[in-house]
């Protein structure tokens, strides 16, 4: 061991500096942590742990990040997939270590450029309002205005009511027009650049995933560091970010997004927009030609899909296997108006305004390079496909992903001149890495499995019930379909309330699909009317914050979850004491991404299912019995529902995932 780790080692200790915080306890899985990451900086190694709730981990990554940054000068950023934890973080683990280290550092959370107001632009605003804006759009500015000149603060979070796109879109720090060159500077009063100093100052940046690839971009780069020179980054719920970096690598264009971006040039219905004041008769004209292909080009492809994939009318994703002849039009037109914007430069009454011009001539350069990206389907690597949006299906994104990422981090959050930690509570499967490591491209990097410091012999037990009938394979895709319940439908309703039963409440219900929650959840209001336990659902017209906090309050409420609140909820104490897995959450094979990729898997002579649709159902499993518990101090029940978990010859892999405990068969002979 080197000196540094040995300090690390020292401070983690049962009478070390982190001795000194409040409700600190030792635990030698977070020493284990620490030191590994502390030993990983230091031979310039990247590093993937994963590290069970209740290790710690937060403190074991941020402690030899802030250390090693400020002896080695260079710059520690830690990224997460929640805001929660980002809050965490920042308002309450980085400002404890603050008072407690023996050094002094600088910390800030790193947001995109677009939740900052940019003073210029919000000026400019405020002089051509009456061209720009509707009465209640400028009414809305003007709060705005009033606000951030009185407050000082000039984020969109600061702001304390509503603000409208339409709006927020001419007044934030908006990229090629808010620039150092224009409202940069040692006096600068933007809060987009005075942030962006204070970020470069800073030794210890916190942002999200989506931000960090965002920034980062898709394209290899051979400078060091990812976001700034010479820095390395810690990512905190590592397991989500193979998907985040999916996303934001992947363009997507829609009617809608092109016709918001025409109306900001100019529209004719209000005869509003940046253009609306100006002499560009032939940019106008050329706007009016890109409204009027657009809407036709949408109205084709409509039909185009509707025609050639009339099997998959009835999902909301349809993947495109072959290109399009469609949309000659708007792509020409879409090409006369950039060129119309280049020729409008000279209306610029200053350099904001031909900042703007250039702005929007690279935003359609851009929309028409996806569309033909898309429409034109000359590389194999990527999937395509149309998703419809809105309860009338009226908006269609036409969407693009890679179907492999392993390449990507490979070549750019791999590369050796870059250094980077990854970390969650759920990355193994089978108690190893292999299937985290193969999915990002990491087959060569270290890898740790930190052990767990609960007692799950003593604080769970998990309760299967085997006789449910098994849930139907595949989504329905008719209208009888939909409105007969099928056996384990029928069934499902009435498990869950006996199990809600065993513990009086305090429980946590995850589903796998919306429809399937809402059906079970208005039964069961009925069932539980008047017994003392209340019932919260997802999706349901309450922001998630607010339900989390009336379930934690409620101890004999339920709550009904889907999607994020498998992985979303920490709720120790009382308040949880049972979590009931509905089903086995294996992800719809039919949806193109997930399509694609087993397609791509079996190219390569793999078995799909095992090695990519059961593993990844594990991980989501995995999280959302990792509700449970959340301290020492818990205990409680797992009730599964799936009796496929013991009648298939996959189910023994779930239940080898899970921390030794208890297992009860339920049946009915015994029940």
């Amino acid at each position: 061991m080197s000196e540094f780790t040995d300090e690390i080692k020292d401070i983690f200790s049962p009478s070390g500096l982190l001795s000194g915080l409040e409700g600190f306890e030792y635990r030698q899985q977070q020493q284990q942590m620490a030191v590994s990451i502390a030993d990983s900086l230091e031979s310039n190694e990247h590093n993937i742990i994963e590290a069970p709730t209740g290790v710690g981990k937060s403190l074991a990554y941020l402690v030899p990040a802030i250390l090693f940054a400020l002896q080695n000068e260079r710059k520690a950023i830690i990224s997460t997939c929640t805001i929660n934890l980002q809050e965490q973080l920042i308002n309450k683990d980085i400002p404890a270590l603050a008072q407690i280290l023996p050094v002094e550092f600088k910390y800030e959370i790193l947001k995109g450029r677009n939740n900052y107001i940019c003073t210029k632009r919000l000026n400019k605003a405020m002089i051509e309002k009456n061209s720009l804006f509707m009465t209640s759009e400028q009414q809305t500015l003007q709060k705005i205005y009033d606000f951030v000149n009185k407050e000082g603060k000039g984020t969109r979070q600061d702001i304390p009511f509503p603000v409208d796109d339409a709006v927020w879109s001419e007044i934030f720090a908006e990229e090629g027009v808010c620039t150092q060159k224009s409202c940069g500077g040692a006096d600068t009063n933007c809060h987009y650049q005075q942030a962006k100093q204070r970020m470069k100052d800073a030794d210890l940046l916190v942002l999200n995933h989506h931000l960090f690839f965002t920034l980062f971009g898709f394209y290899e780069r051979d400078s060091e560091g990812y976001l700034y020179f010479n820095d390395f980054v810690i990512f905190d719920e590592a397991h989500t970010v193979e998907q985040i970096a999916a996303e934001r690598v992947s363009p997507s264009v829609s009617k809608e997004q092109i016709r918001f971006w025409l109306n900001k040039l100019y529209n004719p219905r209000t005869q509003k927009g940046f253009f609306s004041m100006k002499p560009a008769d032939r940019l106008k004209k050329a706007l009016e030609s890109t409204y009027q292909d657009n809407e036709h080009f949408f109205k084709m492809l409509h039909s185009h899909v509707n025609s050639v994939y009339s099997a998959q009318a009835h999902k909301s994703a349809i993947r495109i296997k072959q290109p399009i002849t469609l949309g000659v039009e708007l792509m020409e037109s879409l090409l006369e108006l950039t060129i119309e914007l280049k020729k409008a430069t000279p209306l610029a009454k200053n350099d904001i305004e031909a900042d703007e011009i250039k702005n929007y001539f690279t935003k359609f350069t851009r929309i028409r390079n996806n569309l033909v990206f898309f429409l034109e389907q000359k590389s194999d690597e990527y999937v395509y496909w149309v998703e419809y949006k809105g309860r009338a299906r009226n908006n269609i994104d036409l969407c693009i992903s890679p179907i492999d990422m392993a390449e990507y981090f490979r070549e750019n959050i791999f590369a050796k001149n870059r250094q980077s930690i990854m970390t969650s509570a759920t990355l193994s499967t089978n108690n190893t890495l292999e299937f985290f490591k193969n999915s990002i491209g990491a087959e060569e990097i270290r890898g740790e499995i930190i052990e767990t410091p609960f007692d799950y012999g003593r604080q769970m037990k998990i309760h299967v019930y085997r006789d449910i009938p098994e849930p139907e394979k595949g989504a329905k895709k008719n209208i009888s379909d939909l409105l007969n319940e099928s056996d384990f439908e029928k069934i499902l309703t009435g498990k869950i309330k006996e199990c809600v039963e065993k513990t009086s409440g305090g429980a946590l219900v995850l589903f796998t699909s919306n429809k399937l929650l809402k059906s079970a959840y208005n039964k069961l209001l009925e069932e539980f009317l008047g017994s003392g336990i209340n019932l919260y659902a997802q999706h349901n017209g309450m922001p998630n914050n607010r339900i989390l906090q009336e379930f934690r309050d409620d101890e004999n409420s339920v709550l009904f979850g889907v999607d994020s609140f498998w992985m979303g909820v920490d709720i120790p104490g009382h308040s949880l004491r049972n979590v009931i897995v509905t089903k086995l959450p294996f992800e719809v094979p039919d949806h193109p991404v997930i399509e694609a990729k087993l397609e791509f898997l079996l190219q390569k002579g793999g078995n799909p299912f095992m090695d990519y649709s059961l593993p990844t159902a594990i991980l989501k499993f995995k999280q959302g019995v990792g509700r449970l518990i959340r301290s020492r101090n818990d205990e409680g029940i797992i009730c599964i529902l799936d009796s496929r978990i013991i009648k298939k010859h996959y189910g023994r892999h779930f239940l080898s995932s899970l921390p030794e405990c208890e297992v009860i068969i339920e049946s009915d002979e015994r029940i």
